[in-house]
């Protein structure tokens, strides 16, 4: 797997790390609050991780990548969250 993507999918993780652990250690008035920070958070990293490949080909949808990736992990920890 070329550097790039895995840039891309080790924000993923990240991001889905930060979730859980937002879903399970914050209390449940403010977890919407901590999953609000989390995305704009992930969207650094996966810029950071993007420019530490230093890649200049296909940055946008990598990027692009990283962030739908990202707000789709971030959108199901906040339904989890409101469910509980």
């Amino acid at each position: 797997m070329p550097a790039a993507r895995v840039a891309v999918v080790a924000v993923w993780v990240l991001t889905l790390v930060g979730v859980v652990l937002i879903d399970v250690f914050v209390p449940d008035v403010h977890a919407l609050s901590w999953l609000a920070l989390a995305l704009p958070l992930a969207i650094v990293a996966g810029i950071v991780g993007q420019l530490a490949v230093a890649e200049q080909r296909g940055f946008v949808t990598r990027l692009a990548a990283t962030a739908s990736g990202s707000f789709v992990i971030v959108l199901v920890g906040a339904l989890v969250a409101l469910t509980v």
